[in-house]
Formats: C-alpha cells, structure tokens, sequence
C-alpha cells in the first residue's frame, strides 16, 4: 500500500508498505508500449502509465525486472539530490534518462502533467530521453542546479 500525505510540510511526504524489489505498475506495461518510463513515486508514475520504483534507488531485483519488460527504459528522476543519485544508478545500468526542459520550479513528473498537461509531459519526456552517459551527465548539471 502507499500513501500521500496532503499537509504539503509534513514529513514524510509518502508512507508505504511494500515487499522489497518491488516495482509499481509493471503490471500496465503492455506489450504496445514502445518504451517504460520509470518515476521514483507511484503517483508520478500514475500521470504517464509508467513505473516507479517507490524510492530513488534501483536494486537489481528491480532493475532484473524492468528489463525483462524489454523496451527501452526511460528514467525521470526527480530534481533533488536523491535524483541526481538515481541517474548515476541508470547510466550504470544502460538505461536512458529523461531530463526535460521544464521549468526551475517543477520538481518531477506530477508537476509537470499539473503545469502543462499530460500529453505534453509525455511528448517532453520522450523528445528529451538520452542515453549517452555525456549529454545525460551535462543535462543533469543543468537539471539539478
């Protein structure tokens, strides 16, 4: 199970229960589907029919598991320093990372679909998938800052 706190300074944000290794929303990715995003939070991954791997750390049981999905995997991590972690973790395991031209104050994917909708995150999402460790290591320092 998980939940969201919606006192905007509580902390922590997310309570959760899970078994380890556990991917949110495998389950709806169908074989259609050109390629996976992968979100850190399950709400965020909810906006773009995605995955999230409920945390910003990618075990290899969860990585073994998102790539027996075979489709190209697209990592969008979210603008804090735990995401800058999560796409080190991504360039290590040859996946692509997604670091859209958003703007500074959006922090991840729900802000996102809030501010410009659904259908132009996705399109921003996939227009801004790299996945040469270079141009995904330059974006991110642009990304995090």
């Amino acid at each position: 199970w998980t939940a969201r706190s919606i006192d905007a300074i509580k902390n922590p944000r997310y309570l959760m229960e899970s078994q380890p290794g556990y991917v949110y929303g495998l389950d709806e990715q169908r074989p259609q589907k050109l390629f996976v995003i992968v979100a850190e939070g399950p709400i965020d991954a909810n906006h773009v029919e995605g995955a999230a791997l409920n945390g910003s750390e990618i075990s290899d049981q969860q990585a073994l598991m998102i790539n027996r999905l075979n489709k190209d995997v697209i990592v969008v991590p979210d603008r804090d320093n735990a995401g800058s972690k999560l796409v080190e973790r991504a360039i290590e395991l040859g996946w692509s990372v997604s670091l859209p031209e958003w703007d500074n104050d959006i922090n991840d994917i729900g802000d996102a679909v809030q501010r410009y909708g659904r259908l132009y995150t996705l399109y921003s999402i996939a227009n801004a998938a790299e996945s040469g460790t270079l141009k995904i290591r330059l974006r991110a320092k642009k990304w995090f800052t």
